[in-house]
């Protein structure tokens, strides 16, 4: 974990480039286009190619967003895509994205695209476009689409829903783990007896069907025809109301899903494997005894298996795996996996840098009382950026939290938001108390505060051998201000004050240093 930039200025990784898009589905589910990889694969077919293009031209946005994906399979093959190559490519997303194609517009997120579609665009093939109060979205289930919504949905066993959410994912060829869980979700809906899944399912070899013993790797709610919700490992249905299919319900907090009976010891040991707790130190076993467990929607399983791609532990460095397990332990409930996953949206590790959804992820985190969300939120609203708004009302609220709680950094600042009426009413007095509680967890910044409390005693005892103590250790720790107070305070602080002072700091200091 690390931590937000607080109160600095937020500088975002670059944008995947197009060069990584190589091929990574063998089928498209689009009933009347060919795939991608088939169109790929007949490239010097010149008929098949004109016909995209003439679709293309005469502004179908499927068949420009599909030919723009096939070439860039075809130029991927000679391992770089040029400049040329690249226009030609982006240009057709483009076109498909300013017509509203969900899709094409994600996939222009991923590249390294100039492109935005709140502003009004055009088509470089065709000259049509559209302006942001004219969109025309694409939408794999009808209605305005919600990703996060229809993951719900589908985490709440609807199987129209997972239908919907599979289809969704494999149309998402450029990135990396999409076919996966596509796959995967196509066969949790499949095992709930739903037609079109089954379809897909029997159509061909590229979409794996699990065997019958399998469950749905993501989910163990299944909903029947009268949309009552059960858990495999409940006793009783779950009754709910019964939700309209193919749209996917309202976005809420995804439930946490219970693990088999079995699995704890299952992630006991493998914690024991990974740190070595009375057995030796065993990556490998650990990855195995966590795949176990996380075959049975065991989130803290799920989640160490994303901290092993992460760290490379037992496995080759993986940071899109990480962020994809620590997605699935996080729609769990795993709060852990919840921080981890706003980690990665923070700095860009295996998806794209988001600090609206490192927001999202921190806030569910910290809603369940998790210290270090706590504080990284109060970080964000209190410097904002990328469409967010400094918030010190809700910066201070969270910061408060976290001091509480337990992080080591929050009480210093949470003094300081109360000694200025930073997001609320001034308390100073109150600020001295928390400054206080950062000095007995050796915080420096707590100690560079106390020790000008101390040296002016305006809202504290005035006493300028404590405030010498006190900024002595920070200015000791490099502290910038510490340094600048103890030239400040030195013509008032006697030579006696200060000798006693300092064999306080050299024992203090000795004694943290042995620790």
């Amino acid at each position: 974990m690390s931590r937000f930039p607080y109160v600095a200025s937020l500088v975002f990784a670059g944008t995947l480039g197009l060069s990584a898009m190589a091929p990574a589905l063998a089928s498209f589910a689009t009933p009347t286009l060919a795939t991608p990889a088939e169109i790929a694969q007949n490239t010097d077919d010149d008929p098949l190619i004109r016909e995209y293009w003439r679709k293309s031209y005469a502004g179908d946005a499927e068949a420009q967003r599909i030919l723009g994906a096939a070439l860039s399979y075809d130029y991927a093959e000679d391992g770089e895509i040029d400049d040329d190559e690249h226009f030609t490519i982006t240009r057709l997303l483009e076109c498909a994205a300013l017509q509203g194609d969900q899709i094409a517009i994600d996939q222009l997120q991923s590249i390294d695209a100039d492109f935005d579609i709140s502003e009004t665009g055009e088509c470089y093939y065709t000259g049509a476009g559209y302006t942001a109060d004219d969109p025309k979205p694409a939408d794999p289930t009808s209605g305005t689409f919600d990703e996060d919504a229809l993951r719900d949905a589908a985490m709440n066993g609807d199987p129209a829903a997972q239908f919907a959410l599979a289809e969704y994912l494999e149309s998402q060829f450029l990135f990396f783990d999409a076919f996966e869980e596509a796959e995967g979700w196509y066969n949790c809906a499949a095992k709930q007896g739903y037609a079109p899944a089954i379809a897909v399912l029997a159509e061909g070899d590229a979409i794996a069907t699990y065997p019958a013993s399998e469950p749905c790797p993501f989910t163990n709610r299944t909903m029947d025809a009268n949309g009552k919700i059960t858990e495999r490992f409940a006793s009783s249905p779950i009754e709910t109301e019964p939700a309209p299919a193919p749209a996917p319900a309202p976005a809420s907090e995804p439930a946490a899903i219970a693990p088999a009976p079995d699995t704890e010891p299952l992630f006991a040991d493998a914690l024991a494997a990974y740190y070595g707790n009375g057995v030796p130190q065993d990556f490998t076993r650990a990855m195995e005894l966590a795949r176990k467990a996380a075959d049975q929607n065991h989130a803290g399983a799920i989640n160490l298996i994303g901290v092993m791609y992460l760290n490379g532990s037992g496995v080759a460095p993986d940071a899109t795996e990480a962020a994809y397990h620590y997605r699935r332990a996080a729609d769990l409930g795993d709060v852990s996996a919840m921080v981890n996953l706003a980690d990665c949206y923070l700095h860009g590790i295996g998806v794209d840098v988001s600090l609206p959804r490192a927001r999202e992820w921190y806030e569910k985190a910290a809603s369940n009382g998790d210290a270090y969300a706590q504080y990284n939120l109060s970080a964000i609203y209190q410097s904002g950026a990328e469409g967010i708004e400094p918030d010190p009302v809700l910066a201070r609220k969270w910061m408060k939290l976290a001091a509480e709680n337990g992080d080591p950094d929050a009480p210093y600042y949470y003094g300081h938001f109360l000694e200025y009426g930073i997001g609320g009413p001034e308390d100073p007095a109150g600020a001295i108390a928390w400054y206080q509680k950062a000095v007995e967890l050796d915080d420096t910044n707590g100690f560079a505060a106390m020790g000008r409390m101390h040296y002016y005693g305006e809202y504290t005892t005035e006493d300028l051998e404590l405030a010498w103590y006190y900024l002595s250790i920070a200015a000791a720790r490099d502290h910038v201000e510490a340094k600048t107070w103890i030239e400040v305070a030195a013509p008032s602080v006697t030579y006696e004050q200060r000798t006693r002072a300092a064999a306080q700091v050299t024992k203090y200091l000795a004694e943290k240093g042995a620790q």
